[in-house]
């Protein structure tokens, strides 16, 4: 099983490359359909890590969506959409653009049968592990705290000889209904467009 997948993941990774194909349009350009198009669906790895869809709606403007497990959330489960502004193309060569762009989002974390802080610290001093069941303090069966991510900070790299791009993103994300503060998430993201 481990060898037929490595040998389907080596054929998806040279299909990818060798197709002529571009990815979704750099700012400027006009929107194209079909293979390359304006819809991408990929991966997210870091805050959070799952599931990315991100869909152009003009060649500078995007509307992108997580869903996955939030790691610097306290562990939580995420569903977040942002909207994306791409200013430009900073640099640009034969093998790839770099795009940064500026974005707000608005999300959802959500959790059950946990507490919210795993440890506390007992009267010696001594650090404590809190177990759901045995803390009064910030625990629940569950529960869903809305966030916000204001300002979304990223750079994008368009690969021109396969539809995928490459994001480095970062953001502030409080929490505001479930008031947190102390947020923060960062991600690298790769979409296939078609």
């Amino acid at each position: 099983m481990k060898r037929i997948t490595m040998v389907l993941a080596a054929f998806f990774g040279v299909w990818l490359v060798s197709t002529a194909a571009e990815a979704a349009p750099s700012p400027g350009r006009k929107i194209s359909s079909g293979k390359g198009g304006n819809f991408g669906i990929g991966l997210s790895l870091g805050d959070p890590m799952g599931l990315s869809i991100k869909g152009f709606l003009a060649p500078n403007h995007a509307l992108q969506g997580d869903l996955g497990w939030a790691p610097l959330h306290h562990g939580d489960g995420r569903l977040g959409f942002d909207y994306l502004w791409h200013p430009g193309v900073f640099a640009s060569g034969p093998v790839a653009e770099f795009m940064p762009y500026l974005g707000l989002g608005i999300g959802m974390m959500f959790w059950s049968d946990r507490c919210y802080y795993r440890y506390y610290y007992d009267d010696d001093g001594d650090r404590r592990y809190r177990g759901s069941r045995h803390y009064n303090g910030r625990c629940s069966d569950g529960g869903v705290a809305m966030f916000i991510r204001a300002p979304v900070l990223g750079l994008g790299v368009h690969w021109k000889k396969a539809p995928i791009d490459t994001m480095f993103e970062g953001s502030w994300s409080p929490y505001i209904i479930y008031p947190d503060l102390a947020h923060g998430d960062f991600s690298f993201k790769i979409r296939y467009y078609f």
